[in-house]
């Protein structure tokens, strides 16, 4: 697992997108902001398992979770291969706890692929411990699939979350952003406080204004006052 090692700063777990890696999650944020910015928190960018990938043949893929049929929503959710992501990285936030980070210190969010698996953990996460919030949660250029269980849960645990930090490039014509939107508008009437955005221009990829911006909600929220706790 590749990470950006602080001791006593807010804690924010990365989640890359299909096919990639944490090591190239982590040099692709590092691109697009200043290390002093980022230096603000403790960065983790854990890798996802290598498991066979029905959209690549059956190939062994770095991805979160199995798709099968398509991209489009409407596919049905390989929801055993989210589960089996989603203990993992519940996994890593039960460590940071165990090692003494507060709940509200600790930020789950990702891109593509990652923000879904973001926003899973988070339905998860909250279902569990609804008195003891994540600090924020974040999801670029992703969307849910329209069958996912995840919108039944978040319904039973949407007044837990954090403030949920959600942005889409508005030429992306791979994760289409209208996906992205729709997912948004399903968490926003569980109850989740959720803003979204579109990155003008932006296509299926991260650019410095959407960091700057993501820096700038993490900051707000697991920073009080400008002092690190």
């Amino acid at each position: 697992m590749a990470s950006l090692v602080s001791a006593y700063k807010p804690v924010v777990i990365f989640l890359h997108g299909s096919g990639d890696t944490g090591r190239g999650a982590e040099q692709w944020v590092r691109s697009l902001a200043a290390a002093k910015e980022l230096a603000e928190f403790e960065w983790h960018f854990p890798d996802a398992e290598v498991i066979p990938y029905t959209l690549a043949g059956g190939a062994p893929t770095s991805v979160w979770y199995d798709r099968a049929g398509g991209f489009d929503p409407h596919f049905p959710e390989q929801t055993a291969s989210v589960e089996a992501s989603c203990r993992k990285v519940l996994g890593l936030v039960e460590s940071f706890v165990a090692r003494g980070v507060p709940p509200h210190k600790i930020a789950v969010g990702g891109f593509s692929m990652g923000g879904n698996m973001a926003y899973q953990t988070a339905a998860r996460y909250h279902q569990r411990a609804p008195h003891a919030p994540l600090g924020a949660v974040f999801g670029l250029s992703c969307y849910m699939a329209d069958d996912s269980p995840a919108y039944g849960i978040a319904h039973q645990s949407g007044a837990a979350w954090p403030k949920t930090f959600v942005r889409h490039g508005s030429a992306d014509d791979f994760i289409r952003p209208e996906w992205g939107r729709r997912t948004f508008d399903r968490l926003k009437a569980a109850g989740v406080d959720a803003n979204f955005d579109l990155v003008a221009g932006a296509r299926h990829e991260m650019v410095p204004r959407e960091i700057g911006e993501l820096l700038d909600f993490l900051g707000g929220n697991l920073v009080d006052g400008g002092n690190l706790l």
